[in-house]
């Protein structure tokens, strides 16, 4: 069971506000925490060598026992991949930016009687009679 998750392409962008780790912005790509995975996981280890990528690239060769399958231990290959379930299907959020977003310019609104220029005789003509 899957649970509607689906894997991410390593391009793809996440933002995690809580619960963050590897990760010190809470905006970062797929690959980019792969990346940082990788490295955590080579710093820890003794004896890590370039084989170990496969994990994170184009899959490790190994030996599977899958339930369901009926088909005992398969070879093949795995890998370390993100996946995403969206809470509500075709949900679509507000876009995210770290700059203020200018708003759109809006059309001026047309000058009343009183605001538009007048002839100055037109101005000062009840003054006139002091």
């Amino acid at each position: 069971m899957d649970n509607g998750f689906t894997p991410m392409n390593d391009d793809e962008v996440l933002f995690v506000d809580r619960g963050r780790v590897l990760m010190n912005n809470p905006t970062f790509k797929v690959s980019e925490f792969l990346d940082q995975l990788a490295q955590v996981v080579s710093d820890q280890s003794t004896d890590w060598s370039e084989d170990n990528e496969a994990w994170f690239e184009e899959g490790l060769e190994c030996e599977a026992l899958r339930f369901n399958s009926g088909t005992g231990w398969q070879r093949g290959k795995v890998r370390i991949r993100l996946e995403f379930s969206p809470l509500r299907p075709q949900e679509r959020l507000p876009e995210r930016s770290s700059a203020r977003q200018s708003e759109p310019l809006r059309q001026p609104e047309p000058l009343t009687d009183r605001l538009r220029p007048r002839n100055i005789d037109d101005i000062y003509a009840d003054e006139d009679e002091y």
